[in-house]
């Protein structure tokens, strides 16, 4: 069975993590001021704050721009659970607004539509890639989080994603565009908002009262991450090889490929049937040994009875596939998962 998603380490991150359990210093520490500097670097951003995983970074970001209870937050329906996870933290909501099918980010007249006097944020997913321009949210009159967890390396208009909203957050979830296992950390351009976050991660030795809580990076993490960033040019340079390969052998499908915009990278290589159903193929797919799934498990609309309606999430959650691409997919992976593409939709 060809895995649907494969982290890309190897001796690199294991000589990189045995060094830092050799020093005798695996907690916080210089390898994650390293890593939070060479991220910040690469992004172009003023700094970089490293912490446990991606929704953690949402939740610290919403924390430090003032996000509290009562207070709502704009998400795209069609996105992971964790963005509601983050806001509930807070005892804040998320608020889901419909998205736009063709590259299924939040659509900017239903987020409008969706705001309110409690509206404190907007969170921008840059789904499975594709790139959100910025700008035209940032008319919403509220501070944009740009979730780079999906988009690390992306671009918009000539600059990358990450310095353009209030904050940018990042995921090093294993399945992610590279790894630290679990890990995540808020860029931003913001250096109040950057200590806001410093001062969150961490309990011990603050005054009484307020958050605190162990939201910490090791350094043994930080070490890999500071390989994987090294190596996330040639990840990406991979991903779009394999995304050009998919287009050019399923061009000529019932299907709908991903949008080839300018500045995008390839998280995911999400396919959408016409008028079809997703969830009807995979079964066909596993058969022929290839680990094809729903885009996204559930809208967050579904989970969290909001009023309204989301026909375009709706569709999209019906009919969008999700194929195996990563740069440890080998040539010969690559086109069984092409061929199974052509069996699974010449029999339908």
């Amino acid at each position: 069975m060809i895995p649907h998603s494969r982290p890309s380490v190897g001796k690199l991150e294991a000589n990189a993590a045995a060094r830092v359990i050799r020093s005798g210093i695996i907690i916080q520490n210089v390898e994650t001021t390293a890593f939070e500097k060479e991220m910040a670097r690469f992004l172009g951003v003023r700094g970089a704050v490293a912490v446990s995983s991606g929704t953690v970074a949402l939740a610290l970001a919403l924390r430090a721009l003032g996000v509290k209870e009562k207070d709502e937050t704009l998400v795209p329906s069609f996105a992971c659970s964790a963005l509601a996870h983050a806001c509930a933290l807070w005892g804040a909501k998320a608020v889901p607004a419909d998205i736009d099918l063709s590259d299924y980010n939040l659509s900017f007249d239903d987020a409008k539509r969706k705001m309110t006097h409690r509206t404190r944020a907007v969170v921008l997913t840059n789904s499975f890639g594709a790139p959100v321009h910025v700008k035209d949210f940032l008319k919403l009159g509220v501070p944009v989080i740009e979730d780079l967890a999906q988009a690390l390396g992306a671009s918009a208009e000539g600059k990358r994603l990450g310095g353009m909203g209030a904050a940018g957050i990042l995921s090093f979830y294993a399945t992610k565009l590279m790894t630290t296992g679990e890990g995540g950390m808020v860029v931003s351009n913001d250096p109040a908002l950057l200590e806001r976050v410093r001062d969150l991660r961490d309990y011990d030795e603050k005054p009484s009262g307020g958050f605190h809580f162990n939201f910490k990076m090791t350094d043994i993490q930080a070490a890999i991450g500071r390989v994987q960033l090294k190596r996330l040019p040639e990840f990406l340079k991979a991903r779009r090889r394999l995304a050009d390969f998919y287009r050019s052998r399923l061009a000529h499908l019932d299907c709908e490929l991903p949008v080839a915009v300018e500045g995008r990278v390839y998280h995911r290589y999400v396919i959408r049937i016409v008028n079809g159903q997703a969830q009807q193929t995979l079964p066909e797919f596993h058969r022929l040994g290839v680990m094809a799934r729903r885009a996204i498990h559930r809208p967050l609309h579904m989970d969290s009875f909001s009023p309204g309606r989301f026909p375009v999430t709706e569709k999209a959650w019906k009919e969008a596939l999700s194929l195996p691409i990563y740069p440890s997919l080998t040539p010969a992976e690559a086109r069984r998962v092409a061929q199974a593409c052509l069996n699974v939709f010449k029999t339908r």
